[in-house]
Formats: C-alpha cells, sequence, structure tokens
C-alpha cells in the first residue's frame, strides 16, 4: 500500500467508488477502470484511481472486476462507508437484488462483490449515465491501450482464476487447434492427457464469535465464545499455462467473505443460525455449502473443516 494515500485517508472515512469495465470485442481485450474519491467537509477528491489490463473477457466480466479492484482498494484504505457508482445497469440491479444472477461465469464474481461490500459499515450501489463515469472508462480504454496497468491504485489486482474467463473457440476457426486428448476418471473428473493426476490446496482462515447452544445439557448452553480456525479443501485436475490449478488467494478471499459474515458476532441472531444451533457440524456445513457456490468450474470442493479448539476438530464433507 502507497503510504501517502494510506496517510491521507481520514480515519472512519466515507468514500465514492466509481467503476468501469470494458470489453473490445464482448468477449475481447478487456480493461478495468476504478476512481476512489474521500468525501469530507470540504467536499469530495480523488484519493485513488487506477486502471487494470484483464485480457481477454466479456463487458460483464469487466464490469465486476472493476467494482471488485476498487472495493479492495477502498478497504486497504480504511473507508468503512462507501457508495459505488457504476453504468452497468445489470451490475447494479443484480447487487440491488432487482435481477438474479443467472450467468455461471458472473455467479463467483457476484458472490466475491456481496463478501466485500458486507465489510463496510454502510453500503450504497447505483447506477450513474457513462458521461458522469468518464474517469474511470478513461482508465479502463488506457489499461487495455497500454496492455498493463495505470494510475496511482494502491493495491494491484489479483490475476483473474482463468476459468471465469473461459470461452469457446469455434471448431476449425482462425488459430484452433487440434484438442488435447481428454480421459475421465472414476469420479467423473475432466484430466488432461496422460499422466493426468488431482491436485488438492487447503487453505486456513478464523475468526471469533460468542454463541450459546440451546437445549445442549452441559455448559455450552450458557453464552461464552470461540476462535474457531477453519480450513476448506478443493480439488482440481487441469493447470493453467502457468501451471497453477486454483489460486491459494482466490481459495482464501473466497473463504473470509464466507467468514467475515460471522466475525465479532453473536451467532444466535446471525442466520442461518438463528434458526438452528451453531454446532461445529453446522458450521462446516453451512461454510461447505456457501463456498461451493463460490467456486470456479473445474474445482471440486473436498471437504471444510471446523477446529473449536487446537485438539478438537470436525470435518464435513459430502456422502
Amino acid at each position: 500500500m502507497r503510504a501517502d494515500v494510506a496517510k491521507a485517508v481520514p480515519v472512519l472515512a466515507s468514500g465514492v467508488l466509481y467503476t468501469d469495465g470494458g470489453s473490445r470485442g464482448n468477449p475481447g481485450e478487456s480493461g478495468i477502470g476504478y476512481v476512489l474519491q474521500v468525501v469530507g467537509s470540504e467536499g469530495a477528491r480523488v484519493i485513488s484511481s487506477g486502471g487494470w489490463y484483464l485480457g481477454r473477457a466479456t463487458n460483464n466480466q469487466a464490469e465486476y472486476h472493476a467494482l471488485i479492484w476498487g472495493l479492495e482498494n477502498a478497504l486497504d484504505l480504511g473507508f468503512c462507508d462507501i457508495q459505488v457508482k457504476a453504468d452497468s445497469e445489470l451490475l447494479v440491479k443484480q447487487l440491488n437484488k432487482e435481477y438474479r444472477v443467472k450467468n455461471d461465469k458472473i455467479k463467483p464474481l457476484f458472490a466475491l462483490a456481496e463478501g466485500l461490500l458486507s465489510r463496510f459499515d454502510t453500503v450504497s450501489v447505483s447506477h450513474v449515465r457513462r458521461a458522469y463515469n468518464s474517469q474511470a472508462d478513461g482508465l479502463a480504454n488506457a489499461a487495455m491501450d497500454n496492455a498493463g496497468p495505470v494510475g496511482d491504485f494502491a493495491r494491484g489486482y489479483l490475476e483473474p482464476t482463468p476459468e471465469l474467463f473461459a470461452t469457446q473457440e469455434v471448431p476449425g476457426g482462425p488459430g484452433s487447434q487440434s484438442p488435447k486428448p481428454e480421459t475421465t476418471d472414476r469420479k467423473g473428473s475432466r484430466n488432461m492427457g496422460k499422466g493426468s493426476g488431482i491436485y488438492t490446496l487447503t487453505v486456513k482462515e478464523h475468526f471469533d464469535a460468542a454463541h450459546a447452544l440451546i437445549g445442549y445439557p452441559g455448559e455450552c448452553r450458557n453464552l461464552h465464545g470461540h476462535t474457531w480456525d477453519v480450513e476448506a479443501s478443493v480439488q482440481g485436475t487441469v493447470l493453467d499455462e502457468v501451471g497453477i490449478v486454483y489460486d491459494f488467494k482466490d481459495l482464501k478471499r473466497n473463504l473470509l467473505a464466507i467468514l467475515d459474515q460471522f466475525d465479532h458476532k453473536y451467532l444466535n441472531e446471525v442466520p442461518p443460525f438463528d434458526k438452528m444451533n451453531s454446532t461445529a457440524e453446522n458450521l462446516a456445513r453451512v461454510v461447505y455449502e456457501q463456498l461451493g457456490e463460490r467456486l470456479p468450474e473445474g474445482i471440486e470442493l473436498v471437504e471444510v473443516a471446523v477446529w473449536e479448539s487446537p485438539i478438537a476438530r470436525l470435518i464435513y464433507r459430502q456422502a
């Protein structure tokens, strides 16, 4: 993080975030841009902005990546309240629950954006005309022109998970190549070429919360707290061009987005535990179900483990 930018943001600051993403071809070469303003007694002023080159993506994918990157910068810089302004009507209406998210490649981006938005104290997401979003649009286009980053952002953007941008090529079209031989193992996993194996990734995060187990025949029926450690393991068989099956950073980010809704809360009042006991069993299953919805195609969730103490672990996996 740039120290000069961080020092310039007041504690408990309110911010306005303009975001825009574009694609030249839809799908095609794409870029994203954001402009983050801090709101104070003297009005609004730009505190951070940037453009990032994505590579091949659709317009809608780029719009979501622009929002995610802007929110990450706002959180890193200490903003507590955020007003999001975007010229994508689809993105705005999906985040405001006016439209359903039907596209499988947008679903994980939508879930990630929701998780980031939940970390602010107050949030609003509204639509602006493109003419009023020219700065973010200009940064996105500059990134596409340069095929690289531009601006004075506080943090760079994580490279997108390749599965999110996968597009089908027309067989026999320009640049097409003969497909590599594929096999299917006994569990239906996709294996590329002879000698493929299964890669398993595990990440671990924690959260602090209080709860009371209703009906429990012991002291745990009284209000008490835990530091829960949560492990998530996923697996896949196909490596990208870099040699990665799935980025650890993406898995940790998705897991944190789920755990943040429970962190420093009284679980008995937080859905779905307002209707069920927040036992390690139920917690592991809820995290498993929510995390499974965020994973891209080709990545399978293996198990979720919950540690109630350094010597007590429960594992949930589907039968």
